[in-house]
């Protein structure tokens, strides 16, 4: 017998044997010998008598399988899983089946290091390993299928994640054997059990196994129709799902309800008509009130789903007038099926029926709305996948504000997206992001803090909305029906009285989480006939009565949140015209625009005032510019008052400063409020609420707060001042006057601010050196951004009746550049330079890292190139990790350039030793100008 050098006796193929679960355990038992190879870790563990280290180690199964490759895999860690197939522990089942689909992706394709799950799915581009694949077909599958009869809903739900999400990679052919014969047998495994023996009342293991198989059916229907033909799902996968809609138990046709939506995207039109339809119309009449409230849950999921099988039809056509055809057949079957249901749910007998509906009448009338452009090819033509981010750095995108619930209905009915196998463990490494290359593009546009980048796509995602909207009209016949059937009890929601409060404020709140997208898809003609009138009630709680009696009700706080986030959304949708209010609304205060002041920006409600912050740029580019202009002072007294910019507000169970997230928002906002004004609206009501939030207590705030000083100097440029003004001279005096200020105020407050002895300051003096030097970071990175892109960023003709605001940082004119430019050389520059010699280490670096992003012109040259190599040098000589944080690469300069710089460097620092930065730390503390320890934040 051979035995390891711990003498456990080895198996024949030289692994070691299993543990024998009876024997004591010893201290060796309790331990990880982490001097074991991945491998031998995990034939070690995964067998131990601890149920912790066999559930850390079967974790390790899909990576130790990807690292020893197919060989290993199929010897070795295969013979490990009968045994965690039946484990005592339901836990280490669960994360066993979401092992096996990485693992029967490294049997099948080997262990190819270039294996792209996403390009595999392809049947014409795989690769197979033929013995992996017969072992995943005979033996790994039948793992699933017994993990999927589990009697845990876990682990049945993770098996049948793996199994849906496998069938994208198995032969098309051998999907109805491998994959599909898995939930028919299940459901013929009930039925046999039903018919042979007698069922115990509270036995419902053969019923969850049902809804188990419901739900899978639904996943292999939504498979791409490469991998699962039309006539596959109507051959194999109606007939069960229809049959289990005729279930005795209630949670059967409950999950059947669910499951249709998805088998009709990936049916057959003829399929659809005769047999799925009809069976999800028998069951909004079911006896059982829970099976018709599934029903009206699912009428939003039906009406994508119609639409995309469409969508997938129309790939037999080439014909554009055939398409539409088609396209208008589907929105006939759901006209004349989907919309009698939805009226008659909304008046069923039963109280949980009807609120059920009524919660998702919104996203159903929204549903209504084209999401799809006019070909069936262009997959960048649908304004789903145009909302969609080009990359996942890009932030910001308000697609899923506009189509509640639709972005992700269309994703999950989405053929290729009922499991990402990019996401499973073990599948494919998850890159790791390099830094872009020093200087480039990437590298700047990085640095841009990400609410300016959010602000900014928000804005392109509305217009591009608005945009496909104009392109694309929804069907007349569409908004007919809509209008006469469905939109007067959306309306009624806005007032619904059942004596419940809970109950009609929940309504209310379903209400306005739908109507930017009930708007979008009615108009102006929708807004006028009654949504304006809900949207009223709503915010304002008014209902008018006959004559001029009017009542008033509570208006739930989650209500005016929500309209208060989706208030510019509205109006950009409307249109600027919409604003204009007639003198009896006004008088009224029922307009756009006084509902925006007292509803909203005055509101008590500090979420309230929040969300509507967010929005504000957004909303004023809505407005002309004299109208913008006289809502500014409004703007200066709400924002500046004590509910918003206070510093006084204290609570005694937390003395640290209130209402600092409006503050922080406010702080986000102004670089795009900025440039709506002229430079002397600027001056007089921005500018004391920028200085005012440079000096805030909170250090967020003030971070945010300093991307604005930029943007104000790019306005007060000499051309921004002269436009409507006489007098040139003047201009110029004032454009030099309000640069100076600018600087003065940050030399006071940032570089010439000392601490008196005895005074408690919220923040250390070197931490406002730091501020200084990221003011100047973000003042230069402005200038690179424009060398870089050598153009101002304009709007596209189609764009420019669709006001929103630019972003403050790609629109910068030659004149503003100079201007800039000159202020950063002369004025803004020299200053931090002496910081060069800065006792705090954070603050040399800081210096440092504002250098680097400099224009070329003053960073390779002079005083800040010698300067610049210094702290480069420094750095690299640190211990610790700061100098991990910033590479050194830098531009070559001319040798007798350097020379001339080095001797003045030199001669300034002979009679200045080097002192480490455990001495700086000590000298810190000794000096009280600062009172935070100089290596902090490293």
């Amino acid at each position: 017998m051979m035995l390891n050098p711990e003498a456990i006796p080895l198996g024949a193929n030289g692994t070691e044997a299993a543990p024998d679960p009876n024997a004591a355990l010893r201290f060796e038992d309790l331990t990880i010998d982490d001097d074991l190879s991945l491998l031998d870790r995990v034939v070690r563990y995964v067998r131990s008598g601890i149920a912790l280290q066999r559930l850390v180690h079967v974790k390790m199964i899909a990576e130790t399988a990807k690292a020893v490759g197919i060989e290993s895999t199929l010897n070795i860690l295969l013979p490990l899983l009968p045994p965690l197939v039946s484990d005592s522990e339901s836990i280490i089942r669960q994360h066993l089946a979401s092992q096996l689909l990485p693992l029967c992706l490294t049997c099948m394709f080997g262990d190819d290091p270039t294996f792209d799950p996403k390009r595999e799915t392809d049947p014409k581009t795989r690769t197979y390993n033929e013995n992996g694949y017969t072992v995943v077909t005979l033996k790994l599958i039948s793992y699933m299928k017994t993990l999927i009869k589990d009697p845990d809903m876990d682990v049945r739900k993770a098996a049948s994640d793996g199994i849906a999400t496998l069938a994208l990679y198995i032969r098309p052919e051998d999907i109805p054997r491998v994959i599909l014969s898995i939930p028919l047998q299940l459901v013929q495994e009930e039925r046999n059990s039903q018919n042979n023996v007698k069922k115990n009342p509270n036995d419902n293991s053969s019923d969850d196994l049902c809804t188990s198989a419901s739900h899978l059916l639904a996943d292999i229907a939504s498979l791409s129709p490469v991998q699962v033909p039309p006539e596959m799902v109507s051959k194999h996968i109606t007939p069960t799902v229809v049959g289990l809609c005729q279930h005795g138990n209630v949670r059967v046709r409950r999950a059947a309800v669910q499951a249709l939506p998805s088998i009709v995207a990936g049916s057959s039109l003829e399929d659809v008509k005769a047999n799925l339809l009809p069976a999800f119309a028998k069951l909004s009449q079911d006896d059982a009130y829970r099976v018709r409230k599934g029903v009206g849950e699912c009428l939003v999921d039906m009406s994508r789903s119609l639409m995309l099988l469409a969508k997938n039809l129309e790939r037999q056509y080439s014909s554009s007038d055939t398409r539409e055809q088609l396209r208008n057949t589907m929105r006939e079957i759901r006209r004349s099926n989907l919309v009698p249901l939805c009226t008659r749910l909304l008046q069923d007998g039963n109280r949980v029926v009807r609120h059920g509906m009524m919660q998702f009448l919104g996203p159903f009338i929204a549903s209504f709305y084209p999401l799809d452009g006019s070909s069936a090819n262009d997959q960048n033509d649908g304004i789903v996948n145009s909302l969609k981010p080009k990359n996942n750095k890009i932030t910001g995108g308000m697609g899923a504000q506009f189509f509640p619930h639709a972005n992700g209905m269309v994703t999950r009915l989405n053929p290729e997206s009922i499991s990402s196998p990019v996401t499973m463990p073990g599948i494919i490494r998850q890159p790791i992001e390099e830094e872009p290359p020093f200087d480039s593009e990437e590298y700047l546009e990085s640095l841009i803090p990400d609410f300016l980048e959010k602000c900014h796509n928000d804005a392109k995602s509305l217009v591009n909305i608005l945009r496909h909207r104009a392109k694309y009209p929804t069907a007349k016949e569409d908004i007919e029906i809509v209008e006469k059937y469905l939109l007067p009890p959306y309306v009624g929601l806005a007032s619904m009285n059942t004596g419940d409060e809970n109950v009609d404020a929940e309504m209310r709140v379903y209400c306005a989480y739908s109507l930017p997208a009930v708007v979008l898809l009615l108009g102006k003609d929708g807004w006028d006939k009654s949504l304006k009138n809900c949207f009223l009630i709503l915010v304002m709680g008014t209902v008018e009565g006959q004559g001029n009696n009017e009542t008033t009700s509570f208006v739930p706080p989650p209500v005016k949140r929500c309209l208060a986030s989706s208030f510019h959304t509205i109006c950009s949708i409307l249109g600027p015209d919409a604003l204009k209010a007639a003198s009896e609304e006004r008088k009224k205060n029922r307009d756009l625009l006084s509902v925006f002041e007292a509803c909203f920006l005055r509101d008590s409600d500090e979420t309230v005032r929040l969300n509507v912050i967010r929005n504000l740029p957004s909303f004023l580019c809505l407005l002309p510019f004299s109208k913008r202009s006289s809502y500014l002072p409004i703007l200066n007294e709400i924002i500046r008052s004590d509910s918003m910019l206070a510093m006084k507000r204290k609570n005694a169970s937390n003395p640290a400063k209130l209402n600092w997230r409006q503050r922080d928002m406010v702080a986000q906002i102004l670089p795009n409020l900025i440039s709506l004004y002229r430079p002397d609206q600027v001056r007089q009501y921005l500018w004391p609420i920028i200085r005012t939030l440079l000096s805030d207590s909170v250090n967020l705030v003030r971070e945010n707060s300093e991307w604005s000083i930029p943007i104000l100097l790019k306005t007060y440029e000499y051309n921004n001042c002269l436009a409507g003004r006489e007098d040139a001279n003047m201009a110029s005096k004032f454009s030099q006057e309000s640069c100076n200020e600018i600087f003065l105020f940050l030399k006071e407050n940032l570089l010439d601010y000392t601490t008196s002895p005895g005074r408690v300051t919220n923040c250390g003096a070197f931490s406002r050196r730091q501020s200084y030097c990221r003011i100047l970071s973000a003042i230069a990175l402005v200038l690179r951004l424009h060398e870089l892109k050598n153009e101002t960023t304009n709007q596209n003709k189609d764009e420019e009746s669709i006001p929103y605001p630019p972003h403050p940082f790609y629109t910068l004119s030659p004149e503003a550049y100079k201007h800039i430019h000159h202020l950063l050389r002369t004025l803004f520059l020299p200053p931090a330079l002496t910081m060069k010699d800065d006792r705090v280490t954070n603050v040399r670096l800081t210096l440092a890292k504002c250098l680097r992003v400099m224009p070329l012109d003053i960073r390779d040259r002079g005083d800040a190139s010698v300067i610049l190599r210094t702290l480069e040098d420094e750095i690299e000589t640190w211990e610790g990790g700061g100098g991990l944080h910033m590479k050194v690469e830098l531009p070559k300069i001319k040798s007798e350039e350097m020379t001339s710089m080095n001797e003045e460097t030199s001669s300034s620092r002979k009679n200045q030793p080097i002192i480490s930065s455990r001495h700086m730390e000590l000298d810190e503390q000794k000096s009280g100008e600062d009172d935070s320890m100089s290596l902090a934040s490293i």
